[in-house]
């Protein structure tokens, strides 16, 4: 059993049917996909985290070394859309864009260089996460910008949300 401090706060939560519901999609695509990770930003203690409790994700849009950010780029007006109709159907107005997870399929968990260009470009507020999992592998981690490592990235600490326990 791991033991914390009474003021330990993981940077990232993620309600476990989210999760449950990006790995499913990720091991029925071949190719890298993408989608956004929708949630609150949250504090306690001073210590600023993030609850993921959505995710959105378009058919149509694709993410991979193949295309550039500018495929991204393409889709961000039926994500924004898409998110509308979240926000009002949640009547939650704190619900914000809190990063984006997209697979790597049989890669491993890391930022490539088009990656870090994405969260630099679309997602570079300090709270705002990249989720990569690979589906062959089994794995997963978030991630967030770092300009104080040499990759310019480093792993995020997370827990998972039963929401369904009592």
């Amino acid at each position: 059993m791991m033991k914390f401090d009474e003021n330990f706060v993981f940077p990232v939560y993620i309600n476990e049917d989210v999760l449950v519901k990006i790995k499913l999609l990720c091991k029925n695509f071949q190719n890298e996909i993408f989608g956004y990770l929708i949630g609150n930003i949250l504090k306690w203690n001073e210590i600023v985290y993030v609850k993921i409790k959505e995710l959105l994700f378009l058919l149509g849009a694709i993410h991979s070394d193949k295309y550039s950010t500018a495929q991204i780029e393409g889709a961000a007006g039926k994500y924004e859309k898409k998110f509308r109709r979240l926000k009002k159907r949640s009547a939650d107005d704190s619900l914000r864009v809190v990063g984006w997870w997209h697979s790597h399929p049989n890669f491993g968990c890391f930022l490539s260089k088009t990656d870090l260009k994405t969260q630099v470009y679309f997602f570079p507020e300090s709270y705002q996460v990249a989720l990569v999992v690979d589906p062959i592998r089994d794995d997963l981690q978030f991630f967030t910008l770092d300009k104080n490592t040499e990759k310019g990235y480093k792993e995020v600490n997370y827990a998972i949300l039963d929401i369904n326990s009592k």
